[in-house]
């Protein structure tokens, strides 16, 4: 069964310096490479042809690819990434950072987590010790497990590796069903939010399109890691999202870049950002879907900090 943890990593800046007004994409691509780094022994330079990507590290993290006998192999074009990074919202401005203040951010994480935990953290460890962004610098001081309110410390600097037995919480908790008729929920989306459909971008994000985009991700993520269909009637939920109105909104559409090593050039990542409240007869049938989807993240680039949303009922 799906099981999701949150991670919070705590890092004291020990040499002043700059990160992107939104720094997901910048994080992601560090801690990529030194993952990469670190574990890669065939040192190829596409991790597609290696004999080791079923078992490696950085693959099953970065890269996961499907094995041949996988029994939804056909449906999944590319493995879903087994985790999301979750950073604070855009700024206006790049970001400064002055010695002794704490950087923050976060990781959900869904599959081979206690295996993999170590590597991440010292992949996260030797990204800050190398530095990031414009001279930022930074000593990893903790990571925190956050599950039902309750935290649990994974490492400190002073003592190591404190545990890897690591809270959880299931996806049937995340997606327990309400008990009471829903009029009306309003979506936040709290980072840029980058939904694609027949290759048409959302502006704004309407309920159909939500639903259909967290329906694409949910049946991805039950396919790849649970290796069966989801639970939900897909079908029925954007076929009723029809009926669902966008009655108030504050929605925006917010331009970001990133530099991709791979193809040498700035990328446009930019997305929806804002909220919106929609009003229907019943959506009590919605919330789970929705709420798998403040854990996974909804849209593309999850893994860079996209497309993260809250929803309120």
């Amino acid at each position: 069964m799906l099981q999701f943890t949150r991670l919070r990593f705590e890092a004291k800046v020990i040499s002043e310096g700059t990160l992107p007004r939104f720094f997901g994409p910048t994080l992601r691509g560090a801690l990529g490479l030194t993952f990469r780094k670190m574990v890669c022994v065939t040192h190829l330079e596409e991790c597609s042809l290696c004999l080791l990507k079923f078992q490696c590290p950085f693959t099953r993290f970065f890269e996961p690819f499907s094995p041949p006998d996988h029994p939804f192999s056909k449906r999944l074009q590319q493995m879903p990434r087994p985790f999301v990074l979750q950073v604070p919202s855009p700024s206006k401005e790049p970001v400064p950072f002055n010695t002794e203040d704490i950087l923050t951010f976060h990781l959900v994480l869904w599959h081979q987590v206690e295996t993999l935990l170590p590597y991440i953290i010292v992949a996260v460890q030797r990204t800050f010790e190398k530095g990031i962004g414009q001279g930022l610098k930074a000593r990893l001081e903790r990571v925190v497990a956050e599950v039902r309110g309750e935290e649990k410390v994974v490492f400190d600097d002073k003592q190591g590796l404190v545990s890897t037995k690591l809270p959880f919480v299931s996806v049937d908790e995340i997606m327990c069903q309400p008990n009471q008729t829903i009029k009306s929920l309003t979506v936040r989306f709290l980072t840029p939010t980058r939904i694609e459909l027949l290759g048409k971008l959302q502006n704004p994000v309407t309920f159909p399109s939500l639903i259909k985009a967290s329906n694409e991700r949910g049946r991805a993520l039950f396919w790849a890691y649970e290796q069966k269909e989801p639970s939900w009637d897909g079908k029925g939920l954007v076929l009723a999202s029809e009926e669902v109105k966008m009655v108030r909104w504050g929605q925006e559409w917010m331009d970001l870049r990133r530099f991709s090593r791979r193809q040498g050039e700035r990328l446009k990542i930019g997305g929806v950002v804002g909220w919106v409240e929609f009003e229907g007869e019943d959506l009590s049938s919605f919330v789970p879907l929705l709420r798998l989807m403040e854990w996974v993240h909804v849209g593309k680039l999850g893994t860079m900090g996209l497309g993260q949303i809250k929803v309120e009922t």
